[in-house]
């Protein structure tokens, strides 16, 4: 070791500046040691306080982010428990659909009333779930909900609006889940 090294690691009596450490390795500063006014003393006491409250913040910061991740995770799992909750509902209807006999009129007429009533099902839990229906038939076409499927001239719709709505188009609340598929009038070419 350096000589100038040395003389900063022992102070005028040649005591160890350092800190006392028990046998489980944690730092004791000695009774004697807190209450003398050592400059280098004073210094290396409060970097210990400063080391200290470094490490406990970084505990808790972990423990924030491991809490958080858990919150996030129960949340998500809650929400996907929510809208399955919903669902069953839907799926028991169509399971006793099928159950139904079509090999005669009043099984048709049945299987048809449970199509309906099923599809109304449907409709109630997007609802609660706040997604909307996108349904923009002879609205204009906008790229933001609808996408074109094709092109027609017709004389009795102005271009650039929809003639036709091939697959309705869904929302959760202002994100778009489903753009409308739609059919849009185009300019009549003159013969």
């Amino acid at each position: 070791m350096n000589e100038e090294i040395k003389e900063e690691i022992f102070n005028k009596d040649d005591e160890l500046i350092d800190p006392i450490t028990d046998q489980n390795n944690e730092e004791i500063i000695d009774e004697s040691l807190e209450q003398t006014t050592d400059p280098l003393l004073l210094a290396q006491k409060e970097a210990k306080e400063n080391w200290d409250k470094v490490l406990r913040l970084q505990a808790e910061i972990e423990n924030l982010r491991k809490r958080t991740f858990k919150d996030i995770e129960n949340a998500s799992r809650g929400s996907i428990e929510r809208v399955i909750q919903e669902i069953l509902p839907v799926l028991d209807s169509f399971e006793l659909g099928v159950k139904v006999d079509t090999s005669t009129k009043e099984g048709v007429e049945t299987f048809i009333e449970g199509q309906t009533s099923t599809f109304k099902l449907l409709k109630s839990v997007l609802e609660k779930l706040s997604i909307e229906t996108i349904d923009p038939k002879d609205m204009q076409y906008d790229p933001s909900f609808h996408e074109v499927i094709m092109m027609v001239e017709d004389k009795n719709v102005k271009p650039g609006y929809i003639t036709e709505v091939i697959q309705k188009g869904y929302r959760l609340q202002q994100r778009l889940l489903r753009p409308a598929r739609v059919i849009v009038s185009s300019d009549v070419k003159k013969k």
